[in-house]
């Protein structure tokens, strides 16, 4: 008997990955500060995803139900902490530094997440 196959969720973190290059690149047509700032922000969302996804589909099976909803929400938890400790570490520490490209990196990498649903389901 099969098991329901894990779904392919590291397509998700790759296409952030990927996602973060292009808003940088595309930032690049304002400035390398812009670029830079882009960047930091698009990492700060894929970063802390890939750690939850890592987390969350760490166990599979019925058996391990408990553990599953366990890690699910420690993996949630865990996300939102890490996003708080980029951008904190981030204004702390870079500058100079273009708010607005850095928060348009985050916002675009995490409406990606529309996106990434359709590409992990191929």
């Amino acid at each position: 008997m099969a098991g329901i196959p894990r779904p392919p969720a590291y397509r998700i973190v790759i296409f952030q990955v990927l996602l973060t290059f292009a808003v940088a690149l595309l930032a690049l047509l304002h400035s390398p500060l812009a670029a830079k700032s882009a960047f930091l922000g698009g990492l700060t969302c894929a970063v802390p995803n890939a750690y939850f996804i890592w987390k969350a589909f760490k166990y599979s099976g019925a058996r391990s139900a408990a553990q599953i909803v366990q890690s699910f929400y420690q993996g949630e938890a865990w996300k939102f902490v890490l996003t708080s400790l980029c951008f904190v570490v981030i204004f702390q520490r870079v500058e100079p530094l273009n708010v607005l490209a850095l928060f348009a990196g985050f916002i675009t990498v995490q409406l990606g997440h529309v996106a990434s649903a359709k590409i992990a389901n191929l």
